[in-house]
């Protein structure tokens, strides 16, 4: 009996996985988590579940909460990449600078959400 062990680039078989493989997959996988958590907020809200919750936008204390635990996460989720063996520096920033922008862009929208604008 053999066992193998998943290290970040191969496959379960020890192939090489493309960086666009890798990519289509997160896609797919974040396609499918989209669609049943619609039809879960759907669902939900046709079971009668509210969704209503106010985020005091009118006091900056929540807007402020909200800005550092975004920070804190976006510094977490920068520690990911420079573990993945063999990436190439070139690859190294360009996965750390998607990590940024998402971050940016994620948060600055809902910042921008919570602030009532």
């Amino acid at each position: 009996m053999s066992t193998s062990t998943n290290t970040a680039g191969q496959a379960q078989g020890g192939s090489t996985v493309s960086a666009g493989g890798l990519f289509g997959a997160g896609f797919m996988g974040g396609g499918i988590a989209a669609v049943v958590n619609l039809v879960l907020l759907f669902g939900a809200g046709a079971a009668g579940v509210a969704f209503v919750g106010e985020f005091q936008p009118g006091q900056p204390a929540a807007a402020l909460i909200f800005g550092i635990i975004a920070v804190v996460f976006t510094l977490l989720s920068l520690g990911g990449p420079p573990n993945v063996k063999g990436l190439s520096t070139g690859g190294l920033v360009v996965m750390e600078l998607m990590h940024v922008v998402a971050a940016a862009g994620i948060g600055g929208m809902i910042w921008r959400k919570l602030a009532g604008k």
